[in-house]
C-alpha cells in the first residue's frame, strides 16, 4: 500500500513538472509572441508614415519577410498606393503600403495582426525577430531586452523589468526638477532614459514633446531665414529655435512606434507640433487623420477639418463638418459650430472652383469657350460672396470684402482694393497675414507707393524658406513658391 502511494505521488509529481513546463513554454511563447506583435506595430507604423530608415538596422529586411510569409491577412487589405505626402515624410520607395502596414490602419484588424504574430506561419520570422532583437539589429526592438531575459531566466526577468516602471517613474520626478530649475538642457537625455525605460509611458512623450515645442523656445526668438542650415535628418531649414521643434517632433513618433494606437501622441504631433509652432499644415492634417482612425474623444475631428480648410482641403473639410453636424446634432458644438465652418468651407470652395473657372477661360483660345468659362467664373464668386454675406461677423465680412478686392483690381481700381483690404485685415485677425501680401501686391501692380516696413517685408518673403546648403531641388520649390505667393 505504501509502494503505490510513493508510485502515485511520483506520477503527480511527474505530471505537476510536465504540466509547468509546458505553461513555462506557453508563457516564454506568449511572452515573445507579445514582443513580436509590438516590433511588427511599430515597424508598419514607421513604414506608412515616417519611412524611417538607418543601414545600422534591419527593421526593414524582417518586415518585408514578414509581409512574404503573411498568407492569413490575404484579402484583408489589399496593398494600395500611399498618400501624396511631403517630401520630409514622403512615400515607400515602392509606392506601396505593404499588407501588413494597411491592415495595420484600422485598430480593429489587430486580433488579426495579434494571432499573426503567434501562429506557426511566422515561426521562423519570430525566431529571428528573437535573434535580431537579442543581437541589437532592430531599431524598433530597442525596448525588448531579451538578451537578459533569456539569461536571467523569468524570475530575474520579472524582477528587473518590474522595477524598470518604477524607475521611470523617478526619473520623470528629476526632468519635472530640471524643468523647475530652468535646466533645459539636462531634461532631454533623462526624458529618452525614461522612456526607454518604459516605452509606454504615453504622459512622459506628452509632457516631454510640450517643454521641449513650448516651454523652452518660450523666449527664444525666430531664427531668421538667412542664419538658419539645412537639416538633412529632418529635411528643413533649422536654427537654434527650430531644432527643439523637430527634437519634439522625433520624441512623439517615438511615442507612436510604441503606442501606435494611442490617439494622443498623433493629435498632439499634428496639433501642437506642425499646425501650432511649424504651420505645415499639410503633415498636420496627416497625423490628425491618423489621430482620429485610433479611439478618440468627439472633439479630435474638429481639429482635422480645421486643418484641413487651412491646407486649401475645403471639400474635405466640408464634408467632415457636415458629417460631425449629423452625428452630434443635439450637441453646441453640432448646433452652432458646425454650420459656421459649414457655410465657411461652402464659401471656399465656391472661389476655389471660380479661380479654376477664371483660369480656364484665360486658357482658353475660342472666344466663346473663353467667355463661358467667365461667366461661371463670375457666377461662382458671386454664389461664395452670397455665403459670406449670410456668414457675416467678422470672418465673414472679411472674406467678403477680399472677393470685393480682387474684383476692383481686376478694374485696375489698386488704390479702392488696398483702402478695402486696410479695412478687412483689421476686421479679420486670421486673414491678416494673407490680406496684407494681397496688399502688396496690388500696390506693386497699381505703382502705388509701398512703405519701407512692406519693402523689408517683400524682401524677407523673397528668401523665406531658403538657408545655407538647402538642396537645389527644394532650393527651387521655395523659390516657385514664394513668387506665387507675392
Amino acid at each position: 500500500m505504501k509502494r503505490h502511494q510513493k508510485w502515485v505521488l511520483a506520477g503527480a509529481m511527474i505530471l505537476i513538472l510536465v504540466l509547468a513546463a509546458a505553461q513555462g513554454r506557453r508563457v516564454r511563447h506568449l511572452r515573445e509572441s507579445e514582443a513580436f506583435y509590438r516590433w511588427m506595430l511599430a515597424a508598419a507604423v514607421n513604414e506608412r508614415l515616417f519611412q524611417d530608415e538607418s543601414g545600422q538596422f534591419k527593421d526593414k529586411e524582417l518586415f518585408d519577410r514578414c509581409n512574404a510569409g503573411s498568407q492569413s491577412l490575404a484579402g484583408l487589405a489589399p496593398a494600395v498606393a500611399a498618400p501624396n505626402e511631403p517630401a520630409k515624410d514622403a512615400a515607400p520607395a515602392n509606392g506601396e503600403v505593404s499588407q501588413i502596414g494597411q491592415a495595420s490602419q484600422e485598430y480593429k484588424n489587430d486580433p488579426r495582426i495579434w494571432a499573426l504574430a503567434q501562429s506557426s506561419e511566422l515561426a521562423d520570422v519570430r525566431a529571428s525577430f528573437l535573434k535580431m532583437a537579442r543581437t541589437r539589429q532592430l531599431r524598433f526592438a530597442q525596448d525588448i531586452q531579451y538578451a537578459e531575459a533569456e539569461q536571467s531566466g523569468v524570475g530575474l526577468f520579472n524582477l528587473f523589468f518590474g522595477f524598470r516602471k518604477v524607475a521611470a517613474n523617478f526619473i520623470w520626478i528629476q526632468v519635472d526638477r530640471y524643468w523647475h530649475q530652468g535646466e533645459n538642457y539636462r531634461m532631454i537625455a533623462l526624458m529618452k532614459t525614461c522612456t526607454a525605460l518604459d516605452p509606454h509611458f504615453v504622459e512622459a512623450y506628452l509632457i516631454g514633446s510640450w517643454h521641449l515645442a513650448y516651454n523652452v523656445t518660450a523666449k527664444m526668438m525666430d531664427t531668421p531665414w538667412p542664419q538658419r542650415k539645412w537639416e538633412s535628418r529632418y529635411g528643413a531649414c533649422v536654427g537654434e529655435k527650430e531644432k527643439y521643434y523637430y527634437v519634439a517632433i522625433n520624441f512623439l513618433k517615438d511615442g507612436i512606434r510604441n503606442n501606435p494606437r494611442n490617439y494622443k501622441l498623433y493629435f498632439d504631433l499634428g496639433f501642437a507640433v506642425y499646425k501650432q509652432k511649424l504651420k505645415d499644415y499639410q503633415n498636420a492634417v496627416k497625423y490628425l487623420s491618423e489621430a482620429i482612425r485610433q479611439p478618440h474623444d468627439r472633439w479630435v475631428p474638429r481639429q482635422l477639418f480645421i486643418c484641413q480648410e487651412l491646407n486649401g482641403q475645403y471639400a474635405e473639410a466640408l464634408a467632415g463638418w457636415e458629417d460631425y453636424s449629423r452625428r452630434f446634432a443635439e450637441t453646441q458644438t453640432g448646433q452652432e459650430v458646425a454650420p459656421r465652418f459649414i457655410k465657411r468651407n461652402q464659401g471656399h470652395l465656391l472661389e476655389q472652383q471660380s479661380e479654376q473657372a477664371f483660369a480656364a477661360s484665360a486658357a482658353a483660345s475660342d472666344p466663346a469657350e473663353k467667355e463661358r468659362f467667365r461667366q461661371e467664373g463670375l457666377k461662382l464668386r458671386g454664389q461664395a460672396k452670397d455665403i459670406y454675406t449670410v456668414l457675416g461677423s467678422t470672418e465673414g465680412d472679411g472674406l467678403r470684402m477680399r472677393i470685393e478686392a480682387t474684383e476692383l483690381a481686376e478694374q485696375k481700381r489698386y488704390m479702392e482694393a488696398v483702402a478695402l483690404l486696410d479695412k478687412a485685415r483689421w476686421e479679420s485677425a486670421e486673414l491678416w497675414d494673407d490680406l496684407s501680401h494681397r496688399i502688396m501686391r496690388y500696390k506693386a501692380e497699381g505703382n502705388l507707393p509701398i512703405s519701407l516696413s512692406e519693402q523689408k517685408e517683400m524682401e524677407r518673403e523673397k528668401d523665406a524658406g531658403l538657408c545655407e546648403g538647402i538642396p537645389q531641388q527644394e532650393r527651387q520649390r521655395v523659390l516657385e513658391r514664394n513668387a506665387k505667393r507675392l
